[in-house]
């Protein structure tokens, strides 16, 4: 009483001086009453009864708490219960606060002897809504007096005792009969579950123990931090219902914790654990079986057949890990195990502590799909089963990581050690390309590897990639051991497009040496040819020529028949198809017609193409004759023979080019089939200076000069035929002058005949076209004459002057008849000063054309 008096006493000092003033005055009040200051407070409650009427409409509250404290101080029966009687009245009709019942607990005397009435009335204020720690203390004590008072637990009494745990009120009788309580409920209780906890460290007696264990099982509670809780009962071997399991449910795996003996012998004879923790539990048994042989022998039957069913249900972790290296890791397994290890043994653990990490996705280059795998707790299980696996983390937006994410994996077997036993019993995809990755690494090419690969093949959703890698290896397996049967099987399953760039060359030389020319073929002509050998090249080019009989024209194949040509590598099937098939430059073409040539191959259908080719594109080919030559010894097409005289014929005629002499011959050959001016004029040109001609080649001479007269086709050349072949009259005794130049021009001679004075006017006459772009004009010219002339050529608006030339007449005049030469002749006389020759000759003129006047007329021709 003394150390509450003191600490209420300071504490009303400590009151500020805001505080309600009627606060410190009743508290002063009440001070002096308990510590019998009767004067004192006799004083106070004076000053109060005087303003009794006004604090009573001011509050009613205010108005009781002095009705209590003058009963307190006057302590006699009829004022206590006058007061109690008022302040029940008050409490009765509409003022049911908590402070009213707190002055009838102590004035009213229905409360001296009944603490249970006391508790059900303070319970009525909890049920409206109170929750006054006053009362929650005065309920303790009640309780704390008489624990048997307390008969349930309710909202209310759970209160209570959680206030009096709090403050450290609760008594040893009261913690027993909580328990007590606790312990009838259904269900798991939070509040109910502290306040047991707390009163365990003050009181920790079994009941208490007891009634937290059944607690937490009754609410499933299997987390790690009730775990010390359940250590406690088995330690204390408290006979509750699952004890054991909840003791393994909450206990941390990956705690260095010793199973205590109690629980490995327990679980002898029991076995409603979850898998998962059985697991554990037999995997502790198998590590620690040095410590305690006898425990190991007496659980190893339930183990193994435990283990055996979890590798058929394809299950796997850490614990489980250890129970498949002990009954599956001596190589003794059977045939049912073999097949489903390969389920099991490539899991790892994937752990991430960054907590916006909530999944990953996993995927393989030899199986074409990704894996997404969420995250538990930082950890996932992931099958990881080739170098080429990668693993991506994800957050929680989607988000993948590459490298900037920190992250371990951790295998929980080796695969290698059951890989050999697996492989006879089972195909599963995993194990198959686990194995298969590892021989392509390291290069392993037997029996064993072979079959292997062949199981490859079959996997479902295996990347093209892989898949083409596997036939790759078995094409070079059945290549190097000479199995032609197979190794045309599976290279007939090979789509070259689909291969690795690095693989292409040799699959493709395979294929040609097994005959699959097709398939190459197209893959040439995706890719390309120029990586190949050469020798690969031919050998493919004859063989796809003797197997197609060469009879199709194939783009791709006429190029790669050129291309082996072009580096001297070929054969008699490679140059018919080029002389067949071929279309280049004329060059080429004749290098390719002169080595068909040399394999003594018909080239007659390449010549022809040369023919036109050359005629087309108007190129000039050294030795372009001998291409004519043998196609003429066989000629199909006289048209092209035509065209290529007159090419030639036109070349030789028109540009003065130097062609072999042996087409004249075929010129005057063909002359006698079909008539051809070009020709025929290049041959007269050609034997303008023969001195010699055939009976024959006279007559065929002089028809012809006459019928080119006739038609206007008059050239220089003709006059070298005088005296050798009888000429035209009309072009005897005349100067001709050519100008070669292109036909759509327009060309002018601008002329005069010099005298003394070199002063006569030029004439201006337009030069006919006499014969493709030939243009000419004819002169008479005396002897001695000088001609002065000069040609200009128009095209269009543009004007140009092409020559200028100066010509004399310096002939010296024959014996002939002609008019023109006995004008010469009178010319020369008259150079001479022989007079008298001269006249002789003019009286001869002068008379023959007397009588020729005379004795001839003119031939009339009637139109």
């Amino acid at each position: 009483l003394a150390k509450y008096l003191e600490e209420s006493h300071r504490l009303l000092q400590q009151l500020p001086e805001t505080a309600d003033s009627r606060i410190k005055e009743f508290l002063q009040i009440h001070l002096a009453i308990i510590t019998d200051r009767n004067s004192e407070a006799e004083q106070l409650l004076g000053r109060l009864a005087a303003g009794a009427s006004e604090l009573k409409e001011q509050s009613v509250i205010w108005y009781c708490a002095y009705l209590y404290l003058k009963a307190l101080h006057e302590r006699e029966e009829e004022s206590t219960r006058k007061a109690a009687d008022s302040i029940r009245e008050f409490y009765e009709h509409g003022y049911y606060h908590w402070q009213m019942l707190w002055f009838l607990l102590y004035i009213d005397r229905r409360y001296e002897d009944n603490r249970g009435l006391k508790l059900m009335d303070m319970k009525e204020q909890f049920t409206a809504g109170n929750r006054s720690p006053v009362l929650y203390y005065e309920a303790a004590c009640i309780y704390n007096a008489e624990p048997y008072l307390l008969r349930e637990l309710t909202a209310y009494e759970i209160q209570v005792l959680n206030f009096s745990i709090k403050n450290k009120l609760v008594t040893k009788e009261v913690a027993q009969q909580y328990a007590y309580l606790a312990n009838r409920k259904k269900h798991f209780h939070p509040i109910i579950f502290r306040g047991l906890v707390l009163l365990y460290e003050v009181f920790p007696i079994t009941e208490i123990l007891t009634v937290i264990c059944c607690m937490l099982i009754k609410g499933i509670k299997k987390a790690g931090k009730y775990h010390k809780w359940f250590r406690l009962g088995v330690e204390a071997q408290l006979p509750i219902t699952e004890l054991y399991e909840y003791f393994m449910y909450s206990h941390e795996e990956n705690a260095e914790e010793q199973l205590p003996q109690s629980v490995l012998l327990y679980f002898i004879y029991n076995s409603s654990l979850s898998d998962n923790k059985r697991a554990y539990l037999y995997a502790y048994v198998i590590k620690n079986r040095h410590k305690n042989e006898s425990i190991f022998r007496t659980y190893y039957k339930k183990m193994e057949l435990f283990t055996a069913k979890q590798l058929e249900a394809h299950n796997i972790n850490r614990s489980l890990a250890v129970l498949y290296r002990e009954f599956y890791g001596n190589g003794a397994v059977s045939a049912e195990a073999a097949a489903h290890l390969p389920y099991v043994i490539y899991r790892q653990e994937f752990i991430c502590n960054n907590p916006s990490i909530v999944g990953i996705v996993v995927t393989h280059e030899e199986l074409e799909l990704e894996e997404n795998i969420p995250l538990t707790d930082g950890r996932a299980w992931v099958d990881i089963f080739s170098k080429t696996a990668r693993i991506f983390p994800v957050d929680t937006f989607g988000n993948r990581y590459t490298v900037s994410m920190d992250y371990t994996i951790q295998p929980l077997m080796k695969p290698e050690d059951y890989e050999e036993i697996c492989i006879n019993y089972s195909n599963h995809p995993k194990l198959l390309i686990h194995l298969f990755d590892r021989c392509q690494r390291d290069h392993i090419f037997n029996e064993r590897a072979t079959a292997l690969r062949k199981k490859v093949l079959s996997i479902d959703g295996i990347n093209r990639l892989y898949y083409y890698d596997c036939l790759e290896a078995l094409v070079d397996y059945y290549y190097e051991y000479y199995n032609d049967e197979l190794l045309e099987y599976y290279l007939s399953l090979i789509a070259i497009n689909e291969v690795r760039p690095e693989k292409r060359l040799k699959l493709l030389e395979y294929m040609v040496k097994r005959c699959f020319y097709e398939k190459v073929l197209d893959a040439l002509e995706i890719f390309g040819y120029e990586e190949l050998s050469v020798n690969l090249l031919v050998k493919f080019c004859s063989g796809w020529l003797s197997a197609s009989g060469g009879e199709r024209k194939q783009e791709l194949m006429v190029h790669l028949c050129y291309y082996v040509f072009n580096r001297n590598k070929y054969d008699e099937a490679i140059l018919k198809y080029l002389v067949r098939y071929f279309f280049g430059p004329t060059k080429e073409m004749f290098r390719i017609w002169k080595a068909a040539k040399g394999f003594e191959v018909d080239t007659h259908m390449l010549e022809e193409r040369l023919l036109v080719q050359m005629l087309y594109t108007e190129g000039y080919v050294q030795d372009s004759f001998l291409i004519f030559k043998e196609y003429y010894k066989n000629v199909t097409n006289r048209t092209l023979v035509r065209a290529f005289l007159s090419f030639y014929a036109y070349k030789y005629l028109i540009h003065d080019w130097v062609i072999n002499t042996e087409l004249f011959p075929i010129m005057r050959r063909e002359i006698n089939y079909e008539e051809n001016d070009l020709c025929l004029l290049a041959w007269i040109k050609y034997h303008s200076n023969t001195r010699k001609f055939s009976e024959n080649d006279q007559i065929f001479l002089a028809y012809q000069i006459h019928r080119l007269v006739k038609k206007g086709i008059v050239l220089s050349f003709f006059e070298r035929y005088k005296g050798r072949v009888k000429l035209p009259d009309s072009i005897l005794n005349k100067y001709y002058i050519e100008y070669k130049t292109d036909p759509k021009k327009q060309v002018y001679i601008h002329y005069r005949l010099l005298d003394a004075e070199d002063s006569g006017e030029y004439i201006t006459e337009r030069m006919p076209n006499v014969f493709m772009g030939i243009h000419g004009k004819e002169f008479v010219l005396f002897y001695h004459e000088v001609l002065q002339y000069y040609i200009t050529e128009e095209y269009g608006e543009e004007v140009t002057i092409t020559e200028s030339i100066q010509v004399h007449n310096e002939k010296e005049p024959s014996e002939e008849e002609s008019r023109y030469n006995q004008i010469n002749l009178m010319l020369l006389a008259k150079e001479m000063h022989d007079e008298a020759t001269l006249l002789d000759l003019m009286e001869h003129y002068v008379k023959t054309e007397f009588l020729v006047s005379k004795c001839f007329q003119p031939i009339e021709h009637n139109t």
